[in-house]
């Protein structure tokens, strides 16, 4: 099997950026799904050396799938329908082990072979790092998006075929417009002759392309670049792709520009800052110590600490949070002059010569300056109350946020299966009942006189079951809108609450004998969901005591331990028991439609509303003797403050 170029160029910048990732990064051959490629992520995480995953294929790791299964997955890619294609799959590792994954997969055609390029990310470990990144980003991006530069990617001709993300975020444009040549369209007209002369040269020569360059911006501006490109070779040398980058020096060449007032100003905030901040170089001598530092160490001057970190050593012990001590060699400083860059890190310190133990979080990089100098800055945070305070709450949160993490997981669930089912409901139904209301009006008003009676009365039919079906449709969006609507928690006072809702039905209470008994009690609820929860209480009640001799509907209030209890009841023809259950699901009707219209939704609002903040509804009925619902909600003191009353006034 012939190695593809992506293979052959393992030494390339970008193979080598490839090898640095984490993730599982693939190359796999689009007809016989043979690994072609895989990172050094991908080959610690399965197990396998490269010699070995050359000679296996895909569904050798993932076995839930055969070849047919996967063809059938991965056709919509094939056939172009999608760019990317996003699954998850198990893992089998060389020792026989699973891990879960999320397999990214693209359709990467090149002028030799049609490649997929696969990215795998390890779900346990996401999920077990989702508590300490929840300030991050959600998931990950492909690698070369994330890169800070603008990139892009020439065939060997010179022919632009790619840019990641952040070259059209910054310059405004489409891939359409940058296909091939149409980068020149963001360069200085007055450079570009030159900017051309030495790409040509480059590609002529199959060189490195390496020079400053201004580029605009999608504002306009001009912003210096630092270009550059790389050939990328196949095993016999030639040149088969650029792999180009644009860094953004423009601020660096200003802050070249005024370094001395910088550096000044840089001083001033070393000295104010609240963090702790050491400046060391890469022998390891310790240059600067801010007064943040000094304070956090207990020194009184930096001439007790202007040293070398083995003086340091003698003075201080650093250990793991579990109390493990650390080798000079793993401390944050050391690490951060082996390239690493540190976020965050937590560990113990203790002082040696006294009872002095802290928590410190150190977070570090190194910055170079001219050519090859540079230095190492570590920042220190006390964060030792924070720890302590954290694990005096760990035991009682473990079991609270079991709880939470399952409620959580069963409502997102109960959630977006509520949500797709009334996106297809208002996208797919709306516009064909749109179209039968339209022509069955149509028809009845140009062709009323060509219908017998009964063709008029089948289109009438039509035209009631679509306005039925419109109001289903409205009050289904009303019920998911219900569901995801944020909650507002503000003091009510309930007998100016209940006037106004009830004048929302003034023209239908006219002939009701209406009974209101509530005093002036406060309950802490939801306004909007507390008023949908009462109006569709009400509407009910009007519409099964309609046919009563004389309907009556009473409205009380009453307080029961910390909680008032407000009921509507009425004397319409009530309902069996046995059927309780029923009542308060969605579209569950008792009574046909034909003699009480209704969606059988508006009881379901009520409990979704009363579910959402916190409260509680129940009724009690039967047969011909009317109904009543109880809803329960929490007292609040009896004097709301300016901002409720504020609330309260815009009900």
């Amino acid at each position: 099997m012939t190695r593809p170029a992506t293979v052959e160029n393992v030494r390339t910048p970008i193979a080598e950026i490839l090898e640095q990732s984490l993730n599982e990064i693939y190359l796999l051959n689009a007809q016989t799904l043979h690994f072609e490629y895989a990172s050094r992520g991908a080959r610690r995480n399965l197990g396998y050396s490269m010699d070995s995953l050359q000679k296996m294929t895909l569904l050798e790791v993932e076995r839930e799938f055969d070849e047919a299964s996967f063809r059938a997955l991965i056709d919509p890619l094939v056939k172009g329908e999608k760019e990317i294609l996003v699954f998850e799959a198990t893992h089998l590792r060389a020792d026989g082990t699973h891990y879960p994954v999320e397999v990214h997969l693209e359709l990467s055609p090149r002028p030799e072979q049609v490649q997929f390029l696969a990215m795998a990310f390890d779900l346990g470990a996401r999920r077990r790092a989702e508590a300490k990144l929840r300030a991050n980003e959600a998931g990950f991006r492909t690698m070369i998006n994330t890169l800070p530069q603008l990139a892009w990617i020439a065939e060997a001709d010179g022919f632009r075929s790619w840019y990641n993300q952040r070259w059209y975020d910054y310059t405004g444009t489409t891939p359409e417009e940058m296909m091939g040549w149409g980068w020149q369209k963001v360069h200085d007209p007055e450079l570009l002759p030159e900017v051309t002369k030495r790409w040509n040269e480059a590609t002529a020569a199959e060189q490195p392309l390496d020079m400053e360059i201004p580029l605009r911006g999608a504002d306009g501006k001009l912003r210096v670049f630092l270009t550059r490109a790389e050939p990328l070779r196949n095993e016999e040398g030639q040149v088969v792709q650029w792999f180009g980058t644009n860094t953004d020096v423009h601020d660096q060449r200003l802050w070249e520009e005024a370094q001395r007032e910088t550096e000044k100003r840089l001083q001033v905030v070393m000295e104010h800052m609240t963090e702790g901040l050491v400046i060391s170089d890469f022998n390891r001598n310790l240059l600067h110590w801010n007064p943040a530092a000094l304070r956090m160490h207990e020194f009184g001057g930096a001439e007790e600490v202007l040293g070398n970190l083995h003086s340091f050593a003698r003075i201080y012990e650093l250990s793991t949070t579990e109390g493990n001590v650390m080798p000079i060699d793993q401390w944050p400083l050391p690490r951060i002059l082996r390239g690493e860059h540190l976020h965050d890190l937590e560990l113990r310190i203790r002082r040696l010569d006294k009872e002095w133990l802290r928590i410190f979080s150190y977070s570090g990089t190194v910055l170079h300056y001219e050519n090859s100098k540079g230095l190492a800055f570590l920042t220190i945070k006390d964060i030792t109350e924070r720890k302590q305070a954290e694990e005096a709450l760990r035991d009682a949160k473990v079991n609270l946020e079991y709880k939470v993490n399952e409620r959580t997981a069963q409502l997102l669930a109960k959630s977006k299966e509520l949500e797709n089912f009334c996106y297809s409901v208002s996208h797919d139904l709306r516009a064909p009942l749109r179209g039968i209301a339209g022509y069955s009006r149509l028809l009845l008003e140009n062709y009323y006189e060509r219908f017998d009676e009964e063709g008029r009365s089948f289109l009438t039919n039509v035209r009631s079951a679509t306005t039925h079906m419109t109001d289903l449709i409205e009050d289904l969006l009303s019920y998911s809108k219900l569901e995801r609507r944020k909650l507002s928690s503000t003091v009510i006072r309930l007998p100016a609450f209940v006037s106004k809702v009830l004048a929302q039905f003034e023209d239908s209470l006219q002939n009701v004998r209406l009974i209101v008994s509530v005093d002036d009690f406060h309950v802490r609820a939801d306004p909007d969901g507390l008023a949908i929860a009462l109006r569709n209480l009400i509407d009910n009640a009007l519409k099964f005591s309609i046919h009563a001799p004389e309907p009556v509907i009473e409205i009380r209030a009453w307080t029961s331990d910390s909680n008032c209890i407000l009921c509507v009841r009425d004397n319409g023809i009530g309902f069996d028991m046995r059927f309780y259950d029923k009542i308060f699901e969605i579209f569950q009707r008792l009574q046909r439609a034909e003699e009480y219209p209704g969606t059988g939704i508006g009881l379901a609002m009520v409990q979704k509303a009363m579910e959402r903040m916190g409260g509680r509804v129940w009724a009690e009925s039967q047969v011909g003797g009317g109904a009543v619902f109880y809803l329960q909600l929490p007292l609040s003191g009896p004097t709301p403050g300016p901002f409720e009353q504020l609330q309260e006034q815009d009900l």
